[in-house]
Order: structure tokens, then sequence, then C-alpha cells
């Protein structure tokens, strides 16, 4: 789901497009950090079957579980680490749906000293909200390494950073991303191509436009499966089975069964789970890869 966002901070105004199921937070590549971002070492991640976390740590706190989510371009916290950690406001955020233009106010805080996955990584800004803590205490945006080619393996449990300066990236120039989000150009059955995020947030496989709902093939006409949740907004979500193959980088989904929701479709981890993923937020650009065809540096 796809929502603007305004971050009010120090006086200036600046807007952004994201796509989102669960939260939206403020961009974290506008943050400005105490001390220079890591841009090597390795974040370890943990899942389950419907969530990819990251133990965070504020200074010498207790651990707190965190999305670790490419389908972020900023961070979020609950607002019961705010008020544990005493963190200070820098600012607010108004984060407005784009599908009904409901708009929030929430606090922007700082965070400082932190660690993700055992790996320090400066302090970070955070929107604060009451989040779900049965899922986990906020989102994690792997945005956030600027300097760094991201690399993700979900098969191995870990997010790499390798030095932009002196890595060679993947082969090819990459996906442009859409919306400050990590891209791919999916191709649908007819053989256009469409472009869709990556989102370790979404746990189903795959997503596309509502607008699509009457136009792609179908096994039979959508219905109702299920209702979403956003930042501000809930509703109905219309799925169906795909009548052909859709192809994502380098995975391969026969007859798939897709929900419809949204401006832009999301690709989900089931499918992030089959590829290696290699962002590159300072160029915003992505490769979708095999499984250790980007062995560059352990």
């Amino acid at each position: 789901m796809s929502f603007s966002l305004g971050l009010l901070r120090r006086g200036r105004l600046s807007t952004m497009m994201f796509s989102l199921i669960m939260a939206t937070a403020v961009d974290a590549r506008a943050q400005i950090a105490a001390g220079a971002r890591p841009t090597e070492g390795v974040i370890e991640l943990f899942q389950s079957e419907a969530r990819v976390l990251v133990m965070m740590q504020i200074g010498a706190g207790e651990l707190a579980p965190m999305v670790f989510d490419t389908g972020s371009d900023g961070h979020s916290i609950d607002q019961s680490l705010v008020d544990r950690h005493r963190l200070a406001q820098v600012g607010d955020v108004i984060a407005v749906d784009g599908t009904t233009g409901n708009a929030q106010h929430l606090a922007m805080v700082a965070l400082p000293d932190v660690s993700l996955g055992r790996l320090r990584v400066g302090s970070i800004d955070a929107a604060a909200l009451d989040y779900d803590r049965t899922d986990a205490m906020g989102i994690i945006s792997s945005e956030m390494f600027e300097g760094s080619l991201v690399v993700l393996e979900l098969d191995k449990n870990r997010a790499r950073l390798l030095p932009l300066a002196t890595t060679s990236p993947p082969d090819g120039p990459g996906v442009p991303y859409v919306a400050d989000i990590a891209t791919v150009n999916l191709v649908m059955p007819d053989g256009s191509t469409l472009p869709a995020h990556f989102d370790t947030g979404y746990n189903a496989a795959l997503s596309l436009p509502i607008a699509l709902m009457d136009k792609v093939p179908l096994m039979a006409p959508a219905t109702v499966v299920g209702r979403f949740k956003s930042i501000n907004t809930e509703g109905e979500v219309y799925g169906g089975q795909i009548r052909g193959t859709i192809r994502i980088g380098p995975v391969t989904l026969e007859n798939p069964h897709v929900s419809f929701l949204g401006e832009l479709a999301n690709i989900g981890l089931p499918v992030i789970r089959q590829m290696t993923l290699v962002m590159d937020p300072e160029n915003n650009r992505s490769w979708a890869l095999e499984p250790d065809a980007y062995p560059s540096r352990e």
C-alpha cells in the first residue's frame, strides 16, 4: 500500500512515497546520524514463517525484535520503547494514506548508539507509534546503508554490507528503484513487464495493483480473501489465481495465487527467500539473483 509522508524537521519539509502493509516511518537515508554509518559487516537475521526479524539494541539496553523491512524507506519504533529509553523527540511525521487521504501525525525520535544483529550502526531516527507487539517492536529499513551494497541472503539468515567504493556490483545496470524502494520488473503472462517492490514486510508471495484485477488472466473471478490493515486504514483484500507464468528475476511462478492491493505490485517473503537480493541504496538500484550468485567477500 502506498502512503505519502511529509517529514517536518528543523524547518525542512520533504515528501516521499513508499510501500508498506503494517506501518510507515521516516526516511532512513535523510537522517543525520551521530558518527559514520558502517559500510561493511554482517547483520544476523531471524525468521519465522511470516517475518524477517533483526534484534536491535539501544546502547546497553535489552534486545528488541524489529522487522527488517526492504519495503520501507524509514524506521518506526513502538511507543513502549520510546518511554522505556526516554527517547527525545526531534521532529514530527505526517503520514497520509494514498488510498483514502487520511493523515496521522507521529512523533519522530532519536535512537542513540544502535546495534542491529550485533553490528553497531550509530544513531538513527524513527517514527514512534503503537506497534503490534505480538508481531515485533517496530521496523528497521534496509535503506539506511548508503555507502554499502546490501546483500540480503535469507537462506543464510543474514544481510551482508559490502563497501560500495571498493566492491564491484553484480553484472548489469540494476533495476532503478520506484518510490525509493528496491524494485524488480516482473514479467507477466502476456510478456509485458510491471515494476514491483521487494517487501520483506509482506508475508504473501505476490500482490498486484488493484487496477489490474479485471485485466490479468485469472482462473476464476477475484474474490475477497481477507482484510488489510495499514497505519490508519483497513479494508478488504481481493485475490485470485493467475492463468499463466509470472517471472520475478530468477524465480518462475506457475499459475500463482495473488492478491490485489494498492497501486504497486509487491514481492513478498516466499519469493524473496528463493533469491539473493542486492540493493544499492545510494544509487537507488537493485539486482535479483540466484542464491549464491553473488559470492563477493564472505
